[in-house]
């Protein structure tokens, strides 16, 4: 793993008419990368994992407009392009779902215990093999 990193939510969608909010919300993301994160961008294929503890029982956006302000926002900081992530997970859960804890992320698992809702972000090495689904 390259970096793990979380940001309160919820998050802004790259459609919104307010793009000032927009903006506002990419120097967040960018914010809580650069407390972690200080070393040269990566250059390698990445893996990009986000997961979003939001409110009540439906996500607040979709999950591609969800992603798209994000992996902006860590273009040239943390890797040189998002052209680099080759592969992609996203997670929308409630924050009151259950979930199992066990060897979870001790980064993840401080912000899941405030209660609030909150994006957990980590970008890791793509892996050199995918399975195909059966």
């Amino acid at each position: 793993m390259h970096l793990e990193f979380v940001v309160p939510g919820p998050p802004v969608s790259y459609q919104t008419n307010d793009k000032v909010n927009l903006k506002a919300w990419k120097a967040s993301v960018l914010a809580e990368a650069r407390k972690v994160w200080t070393r040269a961008p990566l250059t390698g294929r990445l893996k990009f994992l986000l997961i979003n503890f939001h409110e009540g029982d439906t996500p607040p956006l979709d999950d591609d407009n969800m992603v798209k302000p994000i992996r902006d926002a860590l273009n040239t900081v943390v890797y040189d392009d998002d052209r680099q992530i080759r592969y992609s997970e996203t997670i929308q859960i409630s924050i009151d779902a259950p979930v199992k804890l066990r060897r979870a992320s001790a980064v993840l698992l401080a912000a899941y215990s405030k209660g609030d809702e909150f994006l957990y972000v980590r970008i890791e090495d793509a892996p050199t093999v995918i399975q195909l689904p059966g």
